[in-house]
């Protein structure tokens, strides 16, 4: 596991001094480590690899659209008194590298490292959907994190996650790759706990292997010439990866909410819709569904907008967890498919 700066290359050794420090301190005080995570996704898996041992919060809140957020000047407060930031990776966060220009060097990971990154499924994107690029942090550097590290303060809208599709949690094999690297964070932090955080991490990767087990018993009750998946945007490569789904089409081009759709683009994704007798088009309960619900009304197909991707729901939805997101979201696939 290795801890990530996200600052300018300058300031390495100062997160590396205040890393140990901070490792020091947190050994020998009962106070509870203060964590914060970027999204409630991985606030969950921290909660459950911390125990009370930690006070994870997520810097976004339940039912959100990360790609539509802005900070606060509360955020850049909270995460200048976090002891430990963790984050996707991937260029996922592309607001990140503002938000630590104005709170300062915190010690980071990148949950995602040790994760096979698939390419962005889009039409003008030359690279087969499937095919792993590599693996984060072993060679394989997303064009977001670039921007990221280098920390000129200058968002780069056009190339945040370059090729590199971040939405690794949609196919849970990568979360216990979070949980093994959250653990040893936590560990590499507060020594002392190590084996309780190793220990959790077992036990919860344990919970994500049956959960795994589960959704491929429910994919398996629909016939795979019905496993056809036109979302709102990129958002659902790594499930149709693991759980053998085609992805036909998305609505907008990009892993961003914020992409647009022109006129022939549309035109041309509901010809596909009626060639391909697609039944249903998914988008997730944060879209805009101006366009989604076009293009179903003019291609004569479903709308199903009860999707969670981004972010999980508030503690009275469906999606409060990580397993039950996962749970809800492939339920809702499989019964709208297979009506």
């Amino acid at each position: 596991m290795e801890w990530h700066s996200l600052m300018k290359p300058a300031s390495i050794l100062i997160v590396l001094v205040l890393v140990v420090a901070v490792a020091g301190g947190v050994a020998a005080q009962e106070t509870p480590l203060n964590v914060v995570a970027t999204t409630t996704l991985v606030a969950d898996v921290a909660a459950q690899i911390g125990g009370d041992l930690v006070v994870v919060s997520s810097l976004l809140p339940p039912d959100t659209d990360t790609h539509a957020y802005q900070f606060t000047p509360q955020d850049v407060a909270r995460v200048s008194q976090a002891d430990l930031l963790l984050v996707v990776g991937a260029g996922y966060e592309t607001f990140l590298g503002r938000l630590l220009e104005s709170a300062g060097e915190i010690p980071s990971v990148v949950v995602s490292e040790g994760v096979a990154i698939l390419p962005v499924h889009a039409e003008d994107d030359e690279t087969t959907a499937g095919e792993p690029l590599g693996v984060l942090g072993q060679g394989l550097v997303c064009e977001g994190e670039e921007d990221e590290a280098a920390h000129d303060g200058v968002e780069h809208h056009d190339h945040a996650h370059g090729v590199c599709d971040p939405h690794v949690w949609m196919d849970p094999a990568n979360v216990m790759i979070w949980a093994e690297n959250i653990a040893a964070a936590f560990a590499a932090v507060d020594p002392i706990n190590a084996d309780v955080y190793r220990a959790n991490a077992v036990a919860y990767i344990a919970e994500l292997e049956a959960l795994d087990a589960e959704l491929r018993a429910l994919v398996e009750t629909l016939p795979r010439e019905r496993r056809m998946l036109v979302t709102n945007h990129v958002a659902l490569n790594y499930f149709a990866h693991a759980y053998d789904f085609d992805i036909v089409a998305t609505v907008l081009p990009g892993v961003s909410t914020g992409a647009e759709l022109s006129p022939q683009a549309l035109i041309e994704l509901v010809e596909l819709l009626r060639a391909q007798s697609v039944p249903v088009i998914f988008a997730e309960v944060t879209a805009n569904l101006q366009l989604a619900q076009l293009a179903a009304q003019e291609a004569g197909v479903t709308l199903v907008a009860d999707l969670y991707t981004e972010a999980l729901s508030d503690a009275g939805g469906p999606a409060a967890t990580y397993i039950d997101f996962m749970r809800h979201n492939t339920r809702t696939i499989v019964e709208a498919l297979g009506e």
